[in-house]
């Protein structure tokens, strides 16, 4: 019975200590090394400005994904009933949190199927972990993930570094790039290949583009830190081993700003790059995609103002927006596209990680 308990405690665990503890990164993401040049005649009316554009076949009105956060609880309910409104009311993809509870407890599915009847029109993507993927014999569990609420997609989830330091963790990674091969032959529908806070490298980005993933998300390190979280539950545990594994690994990971330019380094004209990771402004969304990246996305931030009201999860996303579109305006962007054009210089440490990484 205890064990019944375990995953639904887990959950709930993981949405106190994001609101409540801070488990942000010791370490930034580096996207403070890059710096626009300001363009002082930008040619452009910030009224034009347009920051739409298509994702998962779907049209929205900002590149800005709501990340993956918490599902499967009562707790989780609530606060993804207002995520999804906002997300429909913005016209903006959401990411649901690990639906790996809904595997072992089937019943689950209503703290599911709630988030599409509040979010009818906008892309919404499943996620499952790794973990998960490599223990099942075949992926037909997967269709009842996918079908709970009507997903776009889904993301796998990539989590060796929280999995290392979680008193319950699974850190049997073998044939992890096998699976994910047959999963993506086997899917009617996207995968997106995700990283948890540490970040996607240049070597692992080219071997999942290599088998024909399109859509990576390389959320890097300098946000939510998975290892500050698990170092909290095990000290809460009184496990002394895994609190200290997780003090170790606090600084670790490649930053966001690093992974965006790693993998865009190896990306083919059909990856889409979701820059995420410490992500806090738009004036940041701006740059990751600057930098690479094809739209962003951000958690822990919209999970805060969710625990709030409504009202502060929408002042934050327009908050967001009216940053992203100044952004462009003080570069001369007049679309999204226009920022892959922007002018930007890179300073050090972000520099001199690229110079021994990519100039090899």
């Amino acid at each position: 019975m205890e064990k019944d308990k375990e995953i639904f405690q887990r959950k709930n665990d993981h949405i106190k200590i994001s609101i409540n503890e801070n488990i942000n990164s010791i370490s930034s993401t580096w996207l403070e090394c890059v710096r626009f040049v300001h363009n002082a005649l930008p040619e452009i009316n910030l009224k034009d400005i347009d920051i739409s554009m298509e994702f998962l076949g779907k049209h929205i009105k900002a590149p800005i994904i709501i990340g993956a956060l918490t599902t499967g609880t009562k707790l989780g309910l609530e606060i993804n009933k207002k995520l999804a409104e906002a997300a429909e009311k913005f016209q903006i993809p959401l990411m649901v949190g690990s639906q790996r509870i809904q595997l072992e407890y089937p019943d689950t599915s209503k703290y599911f199927t709630s988030i599409r009847k509040n979010a009818p029109s906008i892309p919404i993507i499943a996620n499952l972990g790794i973990s998960q993927i490599i223990q099942m014999e075949n992926f037909n569990s997967i269709e009842n993930i996918i079908q709970s609420i009507e997903a776009d997609a889904i993301a796998i989830h990539l989590n060796p570094l929280q999995e290392t330091i979680q008193p319950e963790g699974e850190t049997n990674f073998s044939n992890a790039m096998e699976k994910i091969s047959q999963l993506n032959d086997y899917l009617k529908i996207p995968l997106i290949i995700k990283e948890t806070g540490a970040g996607l490298s240049r070597n692992v980005s080219y071997n999942l583009i290599n088998m024909g993933v399109k859509y990576l998300d390389i959320s890097g390190l300098g946000g939510t830190s998975f290892a500050a979280v698990e170092y909290s539950r095990a000290k809460k545990q009184n496990n002394n081993l895994k609190s200290i594994i997780g003090n170790t690994f606090l600084d670790w990971g490649i930053p966001t700003a690093a992974s965006i330019i790693e993998t865009k380094s190896v990306a083919k004209n059909t990856t889409v790059i979701i820059g995420s990771g410490g992500i806090r402004s738009g004036l940041e969304i701006a740059k990751s995609i600057a930098i690479g990246a094809d739209i962003s996305a951000i958690a822990q931030p919209f999970l805060k103002e969710a625990f709030k009201n409504s009202k502060e999860l929408e002042s934050f996303i327009e908050k967001l927006i009216s940053e992203l579109k100044s952004s462009m305006f003080l570069t001369g962007c007049k679309k999204i596209k226009d920022l892959k054009k922007a002018e930007y210089v890179i300073l050090p440490p972000l520099s001199t990680w690229l110079e021994k990484r990519l100039q090899k």
